[in-house]
């Protein structure tokens, strides 16, 4: 309802203002403008109530004054300006009525009402509006919030208060997060919340560059004040901690290490024949990649290498008879059926340099291929990853270590043969081959395994990177696509176009930030 209506009456009658444009600048033809009074005071309103009040513009110079524009500034929620038309012509002498609602948004409120005109000494008059209500207010306190210079890769959490600053209680309903993964809202706040005035409560806001750039984003606190949905503003700029590059020439021989563990047990007497019969063309592929390659058989249950066999090298004498004699001995194995057991506890020794069991056979720079074969799921007690985590840590780089395996089929098994459960989740961790022990034939097999062992395609990275900054360059070419980012190891892996002996590899990022 309309509380107040104030008419500024008679001015309208008789002209208050004396007509001189000759002084104060201005010419006898020139437009002046005036306007009376100069602030519009609503006082103080209760919830849902509304007042009117006009100002005036009149002209009192002595040529036509054009009003463009009459408009209101900034903090203008409540206030509204009711004159249908707010460009018009007023000749010398003349005068507008403008009316102006005012309904409360806030305790405390106040803008302008600007007029522009072709007044050219005064532009763009002003008429102060004030007013306030007893209503709720909620405030956002500090807003906006800037958090100023972040690093990518850490995230930075503040604490914003939301107070109700009126005279009435508040409800808040919902938040509306920011929709953006740059920042977010981390608040434990059960809603709806009623603060009654002069409460308040903390509000927990997040700001996790992904890029080095300024960011603003927005929230939006939804409550029962007159401001139904209250905008919070947050600004940040990343920033990268440095900028690295590496580089790497790719060898002519990369050097492998292969290590293979076979269930003994009396179910697999023809799967061991059959690794036995491909040895020698496993070791054919492998030579296509490199002639720089060890092989071990692990003969038992503390992961040693199987008797007389020894360490495989290209210059060994009958090495394939002596794989063929190293995969088909029945040890009678305990852990047989759990191969990745003693895949461990043979790195580990591996590990002790001349003081293991295994000594000479793991290289460093060489890639670690653990290649395991079984019809039963893998039984090792624990979690696979325990033991992958063992390999890795004994060889030094998660990068360097591959584990594949000739199984059974993944999840329903296949034949005779259990699924490999256990096995699958160990060589998709670290990127090896995943067999079936079913297949008739295993010849294309000994082409993908032999693959598998070179470590060309795979290059461990020095720092954490920021994934989107990472280039990749062979011989000083930029490579686009063909290559992914593997998280879980810090490895920039090449999936074709592999790099070959000779090859120049680069790759540069902007690091991330460590955090602690």
């Amino acid at each position: 309802m309309i509380t107040a209506l104030t008419l500024l009456a008679g001015l309208t009658a008789c002209n208050e203002y004396e007509l001189n444009p000759e002084t104060d600048g201005y010419g006898a033809g020139d437009p002046q403008i005036a306007v009376a009074p100069e602030v519009l005071n609503f006082g103080e309103l209760a919830r849902g109530d509304t007042s009117v009040l006009e100002f005036e513009v009149t002209n009192i110079g002595g040529g036509e004054l054009v009003v463009s524009d009459i408009e209101l500034g900034a903090g203008n929620d409540g206030f509204t300006i009711l004159n249908d038309d707010l460009e018009f012509v007023l000749p010398a002498g003349a005068s507008e009525a403008i009316m102006v609602e005012f309904t409360p948004f806030g305790v405390e409120q106040e803008t302008l009402a600007i007029i522009s005109s072709n007044d050219e000494l005064v532009p763009k008059a002003t008429v102060d509006l004030l007013g306030g209500g007893l209503v709720p207010e909620l405030e956002i306190n500090p807003n906006p919030y800037d958090f100023g210079k972040t690093y990518v890769g850490c995230a930075r959490e503040a604490n914003l208060s939301l107070s109700n600053v009126g005279t009435d209680s508040l409800d808040i309903t919902s938040i509306d997060d920011f929709g953006t993964v740059d920042f977010g809202l981390s608040h434990n706040l059960s809603l709806p919340l009623t603060l009654a005035p002069g409460d308040s409560t903390e509000l927990s806001i997040y700001f996790d560059p992904n890029d080095e750039a300024a960011y603003t984003g927005e929230f939006v606190v939804n409550n029962t004040g007159p401001r139904a949905a209250l905008t919070g503003i947050a600004e940040g700029e990343g920033k990268f901690t440095a900028e690295y590059k590496e580089k790497w020439t790719v060898p002519f021989d990369p050097p492998t290490d292969i290590m293979f563990l076979v269930d003994n047990s009396c179910s697999m007497d023809d799967d061991q024949a059959r690794l036995a019969n491909n040895f020698s063309y496993f070791i054919q592929n492998l030579d296509s990649y490199t002639n720089d390659w060890h092989v071990m058989v692990v003969g038992g249950d503390d992961g040693c290498k199987a008797g007389s066999a020894g360490i495989l090298k290209p210059s060994t004498s009958g090495y394939e008879s002596k794989f063929s004699t190293a995969v088909k001995q029945g040890t009678g194995s305990y852990l047989t059926e759990a191969l990745l057991t003693p895949a461990a506890l043979a790195t580990e020794e591996a590990a002790k340099g001349t003081g293991g069991c295994n000594a000479n056979f793991m290289r460093d720079g060489a890639l670690l291929h653990i290649i395991m074969v079984s019809d039963e799921p893998e039984q090792s007690s624990g979690s696979w990853s325990n033991y992958v985590n063992r390999i890795q840590a004994a060889k030094g780089s998660a990068s360097l270590v591959k584990l594949s395996a000739i199984v059974g089929d993944y999840p329903g098994g296949c034949g005779s043969a259990d699924p490999g459960t256990g096995y699958y989740d160990a060589v998709n961790y670290t990127g090896g081959e995943f067999l079936s022990i079913c297949a008739s034939s295993w010849s294309s097999y000994m082409t993908a395994l032999a693959k598998a062992s070179i470590s060309v395609d795979t290059y461990e990275l020095q720092a954490t990177p920021v994934e989107s900054t990472i280039t990749v360059l062979v011989n000083d070419v930029e490579v686009t696509s063909g290559w992914y980012y593997d998280e879980s190891s810090n490895t920039v892996v090449f999936e074709k176009d592999i790099p070959e002996g000779g090859d120049v590899v680069k790759v540069s990022y902007a690091g991330k930030a460590n955090c602690d």
